[in-house]
């Protein structure tokens, strides 16, 4: 069984709102403020890098060495990617298709969003496309991220089919997928791929390789590398980096580091637990923000609240609490039920599933 770490779990958590708080502060400044989109905080955004670090250490921990053979590599290169199917897809595609019919039957509710066909079946597929509105972005907004989650995946998982060291591996993709993005002109996926961010999957991959390795330090380190994180995203980065792998990538594997060293401390916490379960929810409290937000700051003005902390604080706690009965009614049996569908009992020991 592989170890469960607390820490990154609540973690999950701590990124997921971060995205959340700065949703709210830009939903702010369209209906209360009149400001417009681009006023918010958008440091709020550095979430995403945390998210990012944590995916790429929580694949290579849950992820054994497959058997020697190419029939048994390719094999457990499958299983891996079903399983990151599974946790990834149907979800999505809930919201995306919800999203859809919304817009379909009110749309008056997102003046910058339409729904077309292709665009539609480009953002179920996981692949970049320029939107109706005119952006590179999926029918839900947010699901730019699991786009990236899903190349990272796909190198990974090609990397356990090859037989080959996987940190190397999937860093040389990345590093010829940003120069072909760099060179080739017109392929707006293979632009939207040549980021750096997709480097802060591999930071996730070297912190585990560090503990698979057996190096270990003590937890009274966390904290210093976690304030250490904290101020490259937050005081060096500031709301708008420069270098975002430098600056929100790194700090955010320094987040993610400290909470590893912290893990003895964290997981005898009586707070462990409940915010363990935050963590679990976090993906459907990613996911489901996006349609909460702005129902929130809306019923909030229509009540006559302007107040941008109380808007903050109450559309926030209207998430946590959407998104776990996201979690517990629709997550959670989606999963279990999809789970005993697509895996035989004898596959289920292979990897631990993680994320």
């Amino acid at each position: 069984m592989t170890q469960q770490f607390t820490g990154v779990q609540i973690l999950r958590f701590v990124a997921a709102m971060l995205v959340v708080v700065m949703h709210i502060t830009q939903a702010i400044s369209i209906h209360i403020t009149g400001q417009g989109p681009s006023h918010h905080w958008s440091g709020g955004s550095a979430g995403v890098d945390i998210f990012f670090v944590i995916s790429g250490f929580v694949m290579a921990m849950s992820t054994r060495t497959p058997p020697p053979g190419s029939a048994a590599r390719v094999a457990a290169a499958w299983i891996f990617m079903k399983r990151r199917l599974l946790r990834i897809a149907p979800l999505y595609w809930f919201y995306t298709l919800l999203k859809a019919a919304l817009l379909l039957a009110l749309p008056t509710l997102a003046s910058r969003s339409s729904v077309e066909p292709g665009h539609l079946a480009a953002s179920l597929l996981f692949i970049p496309a320029t939107s109706p509105w005119g952006f590179v972005q999926p029918t839900l907004p947010v699901g730019w991220t699991l786009n990236f989650e899903m190349l990272f995946y796909a190198a990974f998982a090609l990397a356990l089919a090859l037989g080959a060291p996987r940190i190397r591996f999937c860093l040389l993709v990345f590093l010829a997928i940003f120069l072909a993005g760099s060179y080739i002109p017109g392929s707006v996926p293979l632009a939207f791929f040549a980021n750096t961010i997709v480097f802060e999957f591999i930071l996730g991959v070297c912190i585990a390789h560090v503990l698979l390795h057996g190096r270990t330090f003590a937890p009274a380190l966390g904290p210093i590398a976690i304030a250490a994180g904290v101020v490259l995203m937050f005081g060096v980065g500031g709301d708008d980096p420069a270098n975002r792998l430098l600056t929100w990538g790194s700090g955010a594997a320094l987040v993610v580091l400290g909470a590893v060293w912290l893990e003895p401390w964290t997981a005898r916490s009586r707070l462990a637990s409940p915010l363990s379960f935050l963590g679990d929810a976090s993906y459907s409290i990613y996911l489901s923000h996006t349609f909460v937000v702005p129902a929130g700051v809306l019923a909030l003005k229509w009540l006559g609240v302007e107040n941008g902390l109380v808007i903050v604080l109450a559309v926030g706690l209207l998430v946590i609490v959407t998104g776990c009965l996201s979690y517990l009614w629709l997550e959670r049996p989606m999963t279990s039920f999809l789970k005993r569908a697509l895996f035989s009992p004898s596959r289920l020991s292979y990897q631990h599933p993680g994320k």
